[in-house]
């Protein structure tokens, strides 16, 4: 079927570096307006033209990803005698060759799992879930075919995607690189007007010559522990998931000492509500469980309260903020093991404790003391930043809803009688 691969349209260098590309794993990053997308497509075109039969993923974070921008470009490029049809209920095409192509989201990276692909494209990676990665790489299994996997995406701050192909050289990654401006075939303006648009260098540098940066913010977290913990995490699977959202990777101990810490959100805006149950011992903290979601303050609660009793009466530790009030009143009426801070329910996040918590964190992930499971722990770690005004947060489109429960487990570690030699403070006004 190698004659089907004929295009007639001009190709950047770079896109057709990624078509001729032969090692397994293959990140283009790039700018606005590079040609990632339809980089990837083309490529996509080769493999089937090539491959009689293959099938293969192609996948974006959200639907509306994959109606306004990847199957646009897939149908500009796949022309109508290859692509004999493509199913917009099923997400579905029907390849020429006998192939097929599955076009899938990444909310819900499980639904990823029992499709067998001869390769698979993420598009917008940054914008998806490391596990999605994960789950995509397994995939491969199509006897007879390249097996490769690639990814177009403009770069996001130090999440999974640098730790996969910019962290260090391996041998099956590659990492091709496009500047909005290696474009020709874009406006002659269109560079200069973005240029023009975007005040924040930081931005600039991330949204036009598609460097790894992070945007708005330093991150206060060591990069080479955090990466060494993404690629720990990796190899682990959780033993079961419960509730669509909760990750267990591993079952209660007798006699052991947990510590649960818990955002609480209110289930109506864009947060969401997120738990960290943790294994204390004398050499750090593990995680046992995790997940996040949006629910209703008293839902959450339940839940918290459940696991806690899983888990050898486990200490909840939720903030005593106007949201968490709700929560914390749930669980005291359901007996539930909280922490207290001069015997009132709560951890006091305030303008003074804060810093003091994100100095706990950072020295606890710099000594190596805790063993984080969950990739999107991580990766909300890799996001978080100390702003120009010296507040922390996420950076723009993330979540740290997951890095305030790790923070608040800590404090409640504080509490709980065991002699755990992590290099954090103690200031006793403090202690539960």
């Amino acid at each position: 079927m190698k004659e089907i691969f004929k295009i007639d349209r001009q190709i950047l260098p770079t896109q057709m570096q990624l078509i001729e590309e032969r090692r397994p794993y293959i990140a283009f990053i790039g700018g606005s307006g590079s040609g990632k997308t339809i980089g990837g497509a083309l490529k996509s075109l080769k493999c089937v033209s090539e491959n009689a039969g293959i099938y293969g993923v192609v996948t974006a974070p959200s639907y509306k990803v994959l109606e306004s921008a990847t199957i646009p470009a897939y149908e500009e490029v796949f022309t109508k005698d290859i692509l004999i049809s493509l199913n917009k209920t099923d997400m579905v095409a029907e390849i020429i060759s006998g192939g097929k192509i599955f076009f899938r989201t990444t909310k819900d990276p499980y639904l990823l799992r029992g499709l067998t692909a001869g390769f698979f494209h993420m598009d917008e990676a940054a914008e998806s879930p490391a596990l999605a990665f994960k789950i995509l790489q397994a995939r491969l299994r199509q006897e007879g075919t390249p097996m490769q996997g690639w990814l177009t995406t403009t770069p996001r701050g130090f999440n999974w995607v640098y730790n996969e192909f910019g962290a260090q050289e391996r041998d099956n990654y590659v990492l091709i690189r496009a500047k909005t401006e290696d474009n020709t075939f874009l406006p002659q303006d269109y560079t200069d007007k973005l240029r023009e648009s975007y005040q924040d260098e930081q931005f600039l540098l991330q949204e036009l010559e598609g460097q790894f940066i992070e945007v708005g913010g330093q991150c206060p977290f060591d990069m080479k522990a955090l990466n060494q913990m993404y690629q720990e995490a990796k190899q682990r699977e959780e033993l079961e998931r419960e509730l669509g959202f909760i990750y267990i990777y591993s079952k209660r101990q007798i006699a052991k000492r947990y510590v649960i810490g818990a955002d609480a959100a209110t289930g109506l805006g864009q947060d969401d509500s997120a738990f960290i149950n943790m294994i204390a011992s004398p050499v750090g903290l593990e995680e046992v469980c995790s997940g996040r979601g949006k629910m209703p303050e008293a839902e959450f609660a339940d839940i918290l309260a459940r696991k806690s009793k899983e888990y050898n009466e486990a200490m909840i530790t939720v903030e005593n903020a106007p949201v968490g009030k709700a929560t914390l009143q749930k669980l005291q009426e359901l007996n539930s093991n909280i922490y207290k801070n001069k015997d009132k329910l709560g951890w006091p996040t305030t303008a003074t404790t804060k810093p003091m918590m994100v100095e706990d964190l950072r020295l606890a992930i710099k000594d190596r003391s805790l063993v984080i499971h969950n990739l999107d722990i991580i990766e909300q770690l890799m996001s978080y930043v100390r702003d120009e005004k010296g507040f922390y947060h996420g950076t723009s489109g993330t979540h740290d809803d997951y890095v305030s429960a790790l923070m608040l487990a800590i404090q409640g570690m504080k509490a709980i009688p065991v002699s755990i030699p992590m290099k954090i403070t103690y200031p006793g006004s403090w202690r539960g």
